[in-house]
């Protein structure tokens, strides 16, 4: 499959290193871009930005089991947004391409320790561990969660015969239901018919109660 070429550079967001992780296939830009947005202006300089200062309508935001990715989808054109970067840096990142989080806050009882979360109204949820990025979950529950994936496509709403295809995966009964992993990537089926449907996914450290 003929890669999409992207610059290799690296770049600082206010101290913050945002590096280059891939290329992106022309298959898997086609299908997130489908997912996150009908247009995406063509423009090859978005690679040389400061993606703080990135014009939304030509970033989609993805996501990835290390963190989250800016992809241009038109190009190929990503940086990562890596677990371990710097709270603030990631929130001036995700303001800008779409807007303060519905919610702030702090959980006090999870697993890991209290960890401060932002909130978007699509379900995304970022969690921070001494005040640096430490994971992400989606509720699949929430209006437009379906439209933020993985490079690949992947994210909820998506079937179960999509996950295998996209990943290798193992599926167990656990207290909060059908649960998968793939690789760093975890979630929740609706069931285990093929047909079933991811309804929340996940990645790094992540406040449930089993």
């Amino acid at each position: 499959m003929k890669l999409i070429n992207a610059l290799l550079i690296s770049l600082c967001v206010s101290g913050g290193s945002l590096l280059y992780l891939g290329n992106v296939s022309a298959k898997d830009s086609a299908s997130l871009t489908s997912r996150n947005s009908a247009s995406i202006a063509p423009d090859r300089t978005i690679a040389l930005k400061p993606i703080a200062q990135a014009k939304p309508s030509l970033a989609v935001l993805a996501l990835d089991s290390q963190g989250l990715r800016v992809v241009n989808a038109s190009t190929g054109a990503t940086r990562a947004i890596a677990f371990g970067t710097k709270e603030a840096d990631v929130i001036s990142i995700l303001t800008n391409l779409r807007g303060k989080p519905r919610d702030r806050g702090v959980n006090q009882e999870c697993g890991a320790g209290p960890l401060s979360f932002a909130r978007w109204a699509d379900g995304l949820s970022l969690q921070f561990n001494k005040g640096r990025f430490a994971g992400w979950s989606i509720d699949g529950r929430s209006k437009g969660a379906n439209k933020l994936t993985t490079i690949s496509g992947i994210g909820t709403g998506s079937t179960r015969t999509q996950l295998n295809k996209a990943y290798t995966v193992k599926v167990s009964q656990s207290t909060l239901g059908t649960e998968f992993s793939a690789g760093s990537l975890g979630g929740l089926l609706s069931g285990r018919k093929p047909t079933d449907r991811v309804t929340s996914l996940w990645s790094g450290t992540t406040c449930f109660f089993r």
